[in-house]
């Protein structure tokens, strides 16, 4: 959720929200700009109460219903009773007689007629505007000179506005704010997220797709400096792995002398000196090109394969070549999205960890939600806690020396961590609690 409320498409959505609320109080305050008049309720001007009240007087009887019903419209509502209500309520109404006092302009111009008010109860617009002069939702009763009592009532004047108004303003002016809304969504916030996705692509695969230009100009222009700038990585990774593989060739040409000026060493101890020298450092181009080459390809040749399968192969050849690894995953196969040459080595160089730094090797299998996860635990003494993270770096490596026999050069765990990056995967380092080291491996299921 914290994500998504910092996310550019909330900010926007939030900046548009709290702007249409802001305009639709202007637009109330534009229309409901005090004028003299009371706010909220008004009653209708006294001369027209006097004017219905003599036409009502000088109809006949079985006119004044006509006459009453003609003064009625959308904002007055007149009404013709037998007399002035006895109680001092009348159904919803309630007497006023200290607000009589404050319209005795009505008092005047109807001449000697009686006057009364009324203020409606039980609603929320009478509870809550009803202003300091006491004008709220009230009923202006006037005696006729034959008995009868005039009721006139105004409608309240802010539901007039809205319904004439303000409603039509507002909708208007909240459609439009949407279509700028959307369209701003449009232009800015959907290049920008596909600005990311192209980014976070590039992060895992050097040959992603470049970012599609769209949107605004500076959102163009980012896109543009992005390509850019990932075509020139793209290159240089290109270039080095170029490089490195120039030299290797170059350099086992060398070796290859090396090894057969070996031969006619005379002392049989320096002799196998340095056949292993030559051999250690043909390992060590090895494992340098697939180093280069896994962070460079990204994934490539990567298929569906049965993880469990080619693990209890690979459990099998070192078994048969003497070492003590243990194998645990179950009987079902365990798909996973991953190269076989690059899973092997996977595998390959986390046992070797494991039996060189220990004397036992032990792989398990296991589904985590959609991936596959490979564990591998030794019984060696670890690693001090805040060297692990050092672990998946090139070359480094906790014991100092540089030997191929006690430890080699550096490169195991970090080629591990360029196989799985480069395949949708990650690499975990943990001690155990019973000591040695433990190493997850995550692939994305198939």
């Amino acid at each position: 959720m914290r994500r998504f409320a910092n996310s550019l498409l909330f900010r926007v959505a939030a900046l548009f929200f709290l702007g249409l609320i802001a305009l639709q109080i202007a637009i109330l305050a534009a229309v409901m700009w005090p004028d003299g008049r009371p706010m909220v309720l008004r009653l209708i001007d006294p001369q027209d109460v006097r004017e219905i009240a003599e036409a009502v007087e000088h109809a006949s009887p079985a006119e004044r219903p006509l006459v009453v019903a003609a003064a009625s419209n959308g904002s007055i509502t007149a009404e013709l009773l037998d007399g002035f209500p006895d109680d001092t309520t009348d159904g919803d109404l309630r007497s006023a007689p200290r607000l009589e006092a404050r319209f005795r302009r009505y008092a005047v111009a109807l001449g000697d007629r009686p006057l009364r008010l009324q203020v409606r109860d039980g609603g929320l617009l009478a509870s809550i505007v009803l202003d300091e002069t006491g004008r709220g939702p009230v009923r202006l009763l006037v005696g006729l000179e034959d008995g009868h009592v005039l009721a006139v009532e105004r409608a309240p004047l802010v539901l007039q506005v809205l319904a004439s108004r303000y409603f039509a303003v507002a909708l208007v002016a909240a459609a439009i704010i949407m279509a700028l809304l959307a369209t701003l969504l449009w232009q800015v916030v959907r290049p920008v997220r596909q600005l990311v996705s192209a980014t976070e692509a590039f992060r895992d695969d050097v040959a992603a797709p470049d970012a599609q230009l769209g949107g605004a100009l500076e959102v163009q222009a980012l896109a543009a400096a992005f390509n850019s700038m990932k075509q020139r990585i793209g290159g240089l990774v290109g270039e080095r792995t170029q490089m490195l593989a120039a030299i290797a060739h170059d350099l086992r040409t060398y070796l290859t002398r090396l090894r057969l000026r070996a031969d006619h060493i005379s002392d049989p101890g320096q002799r196998e000196r340095a056949v292993r020298d030559v051999e250690e450092m043909g390992q060590l181009l090895d494992d340098i090109l697939m180093f280069a080459r896994a962070e460079a390809k990204q994934g490539a040749g990567a298929h569906i394969i049965d993880a469990r399968a080619a693990a209890a192969d690979y459990v099998r050849m070192r078994r048969e070549a003497g070492d003590d690894v243990g194998f645990a995953a179950g009987g079902e196969p365990l798909l996973c999205r991953c190269a076989p040459l690059a899973f092997r080595r996977i595998l390959a160089n986390l046992t070797d960890n494991a039996i060189r730094y220990g004397t036992r090797a032990r792989i398990a299998l296991r589904h985590e939600g959609e991936d596959v996860v490979i564990t591998v635990t030794d019984n060696g003494p670890g690693v001090p806690s805040e060297l692990i993270s050092r672990l998946t770096a090139p070359f480094e490596r906790i014991e100092p020396s540089r030997g191929r026999h006690s430890g080699g050069v550096g490169l195991g765990l970090s080629i591990v961590k360029a196989l799985a990056t480069s395949h949708g995967g990650e690499i975990e380092i943990e001690n155990r609690t019973t000591g040695g080291l433990r190493v997850l491996v995550r692939l994305p299921g198939g």
